[in-house]
């Protein structure tokens, strides 16, 4: 069988099979990737985007045709090649024979496997053609949604199905740091307009006064400074996406500026006098609050209604507590290569730490302590003393809060001496810490403040209280 190239995710949790599977998949030149649950198979699926998926019919967590459902609707034009080794299982082949390529019953011939990669990966060969490839595909594999809960999973899910509809307007929500910017982009990525462009604004940074000029561009002489003609963002994103960061900032003076375009895909530059049709998909992203922006006459009904045709709410991190290791390690690594460092974990007390962690700046509070972590470390396991304090008094605090709320079933007086203590423990936890950081680069202020993130006055403070 002649080399293909490809990507090929297993799902079954019988470890010695997955290992046959990769090593002959892997000699045929696939690239492969294995996962021992349906929930992981599906996260690594919406990850991946494969072109093949082997899947057991019997997983630890959820039928193999559960997952089957899920992955049709994820990945619609991913093949898929159902293994079993339960012949009880016979009528339910029959039913899904349809909406798979091959089943292969065990133990199977690996060369009967051969025969169903040739049908999936071999078009050329049995008849004639190439299978067409899928577009937008190029910067993909960049782009990965890291975590496992249910929540991580529906977004990915939600955000392939609002991707291959073509839907015009999205709207991101979610606290500041939880990861609109990666929702929209992996929107673009797989969706019919991958192959244009991803132009993303930050509306904050737009002034009120060039705010039509910046978005709609202008023409030469269009306003005194106008030596050149200038296209703006919607024009630059023409056949691809635009992306509104923060869309609650934009002024409402503004506001029904882009209402106008949102509704018929034109726009007149600044000076010119002529209508100039595109094709924009505009997904805007926002940490406040817009519905109550509009009950305050801050943000203009109409056009958040416009916006909001496709929702999606990112959830805090707090809240899908089994995401926050796995992104852990998915930030060490994505440090480790960009500072060349080859830190290889956390100890356990570290990774207990983090996790008891509310993370209020989410995933890039996260991403930027592991990395500043990287950064400080001379190679070795990252150890709960290397943490900042503010993580031990999370852990203390969860530790401590049933413990607290009892006490004061038995006296206020006795509930605020146990609150005295936790927060003089905190303290003490707090100034070690600190001073520990300060004998790493001997005593410079500066620099001590600049690694644990704040500034030298709260450094001074925090030191003579």
């Amino acid at each position: 069988m002649a080399e293909h190239t490809g990507t090929i995710l297993v799902i079954d949790d019988n470890r010695d099979l997955a290992k046959l599977l990769t090593q002959h998949l892997s000699s045929r030149g696939f690239t492969v990737a294995t996962a021992a649950s349906g929930a992981a198979g599906l996260a690594l699926a919406a990850d991946l985007d494969p072109r093949l998926i082997l899947l057991d019919l019997r997983l630890p967590d959820m039928s193999g045709l559960d997952v089957l459902g899920r992955i049709r609707v994820l990945l619609p034009a991913a093949e898929v090649v159902i293994i079993t080794g339960y012949p009880e299982f016979s009528s339910a082949l029959a039913a899904i024979k349809g909406r798979v390529v091959d089943y292969l019953c065990k133990p199977f011939r690996l060369g009967a496997l051969d025969g169903a990669l040739t049908r999936v990966f071999g078009a050329a060969e049995i008849g004639g053609t190439e299978r067409p490839v899928r577009e937008g595909r190029a910067g993909r594999a960049a782009l990965r949604m890291v975590g496992t809960s249910d929540a991580s999973l529906a977004l990915r899910v939600l955000i392939r199905q609002l991707a291959v509809t073509g839907v015009r307007a999205v709207l991101i929500t979610g606290e500041s740091g939880t990861g609109k910017d990666l929702a929209a982009r992996l929107l673009h990525a797989d969706g019919q307009r991958a192959d244009g462009p991803f132009i993303a604004v930050n509306c904050s940074a737009v002034s009120e006064t060039l705010f039509e000029s910046e978005f709609f561009g202008h023409e030469r002489g269009g306003f005194t400074g106008a030596v050149a003609t200038r296209r703006g963002f919607v024009q630059m994103a023409d056949g691809g996406t635009l992306f509104l960061d923060e869309v609650g900032e934009i002024p409402l003076s503004c506001q029904a500026k882009l209402l106008r375009f949102l509704d018929d895909q034109t726009l007149m530059r600044v000076g010119g006098g002529q209508s100039i049709q595109v094709d924009v998909q505009i997904v805007a992203a926002t940490s406040r609050d817009l519905r109550a922006m509009v009950a305050q006459g801050a943000f203009r009904s109409d056009l958040f209604f416009r916006l909001n045709v496709a929702p999606i709410e990112i959830t805090p991190l707090r809240e899908r507590p089994q995401d926050i290791l796995p992104l852990a390690a998915f930030c060490l690594d994505e440090a480790n290569a960009r500072y060349g460092k080859r830190v290889p974990g956390f100890t356990p007390e570290a990774e207990r730490l983090i996790e008891s962690s509310r993370w209020p700046g989410n995933v890039r509070e996260l991403r930027n302590l592991v990395e500043r972590l990287v950064i400080l470390s001379m190679g070795a396991p990252i150890e709960a003393r290397d943490l900042p304090a503010e993580l031990f008094a999370d852990a203390v605090v969860s530790a401590l809060g049933s413990h607290v709320a009892a006490m004061s079933a038995a006296g206020a007086a006795s509930a605020a001496r146990s609150r005295r203590e936790v927060t003089t423990s905190l303290s003490e936890a707090n100034r070690a810490h600190i001073l520990e950081v300060l004998a790493r680069v001997n005593g410079n202020k500066t620099q001590a403040a600049k690694m644990l993130g704040i500034s030298r006055q709260t450094l001074r403070s925090k030191l003579t209280t």
